[in-house]
């Protein structure tokens, strides 16, 4: 049988009153929450009962390297506003925390040790923030296989709340197939969500789409080795990816792109492959040979 995608409804409770402050995020018939709070709100955070149960939490700021826009830090505690004390004095990266536990603090030690574990692995293979963890905790053995999928169901939960709170360090790309990609009409006004773009310039190929996290290049991209003039954060990015091999060597003057990665933007994305500073939105062109701007124009031009 086919699955199908059903909505979802969501409640986010403003606890004070204000986006800005405490949020409280469930699912019905769900036993799990989130409370979403930031740094300056965590001395009314830490009275909540949310933090002194068993549960994960993610810490989210900038990254004070550049290399990704964000930063994250995940760790785990059977209190968890005891952990998040001692963040307070030893992590000056973040800005905003988000406590997932459960209604009826029914979540264990080793459930939250498997937690903890898997979200860490996800944003390790995802590679949209920088990780601030530093081995990936050994935890996932310890479960029954009926635990192992009640967890699973719980992480399927919250991996629906996190994005809805700007977290999307836990989102991992899946290539979609050729099928499944949005086909380009003959209208000038084609949607440009899942529309493939082409880069080419010198020792550079590549194919890419702009992405709701940004902009995703596909496996197998060629990329130049020789680097010119770039942005420093573009430059750290490079190099990132080289150390890590996703950028792997392809012969003497190109890298090839190991896995489908995604960009910040499609300006990064070029400048990066190209190894030198570049405007995303006019070197990226599709198969009629317009630019993400021309349509990007044209779509704001054209009748609501």
């Amino acid at each position: 049988m086919t699955a199908r995608t059903r909505g979802a409804s969501i409640r986010i409770f403003l606890i004070d009153g204000t986006p800005q402050g405490l949020r409280l995020i469930e699912r019905i018939g769900w036993t799990g929450c989130c409370l979403s709070f930031s740094r300056a709100d965590y001395d009314r955070a830490r009275q909540r009962a949310e933090l002194k149960r068993s549960g994960v939490y993610v810490l989210v700021g900038a990254d004070p390297d550049g290399v990704r826009p964000t930063r994250v830090y995940v760790g785990e505690g059977e209190e968890v506003r005891v952990r998040i004390d001692s963040h307070i004095r030893e992590k000056d990266f973040w800005s905003s925390g988000f406590v997932l536990s459960t209604k009826d603090d029914s979540l264990n030690k080793a459930h939250i040790k498997y937690l903890e574990a898997r979200l860490i692995a996800m944003a390790r293979t995802a590679r949209i923030a920088a990780l601030d963890n530093g081995t990936n905790p050994d935890a996932l053995g310890r479960l029954s296989e009926p635990e192992t999928a009640d967890m699973e169901a719980y992480l399927d939960e919250a991996l629906i709340l996190l994005p809805l709170l700007g977290v999307t360090a836990f989102e991992i790309y899946d290539e979609p197939e050729a099928s499944a990609v949005m086909p380009v009409t003959k209208d000038d006004q084609a949607q440009i969500a899942g529309k493939r773009y082409l880069l080419k310039t010198q020792l550079t190929e590549a194919e890419g789409y702009s992405d709701a996290r940004g902009f995703a290049v596909l496996a197998g991209a060629l990329a130049r080795k020789e680097t010119k003039v770039m942005h420093p954060g573009y430059r750290r990015i490079r190099e990132e990816l080289v150390a890590e091999g996703v950028l792997a060597d392809e012969n003497d003057q190109q890298y090839r792109l190991s896995r489908t990665f995604i960009f910040d933007s499609p300006s990064s994305a070029a400048s990066v492959l190209s190894g030198g500073s570049k405007n995303g939105r006019t070197e990226w062109r599709d198969e009629r040979s317009r630019t993400i701007k021309d349509n990007e124009e044209a779509t704001a031009a054209s009748p609501a």
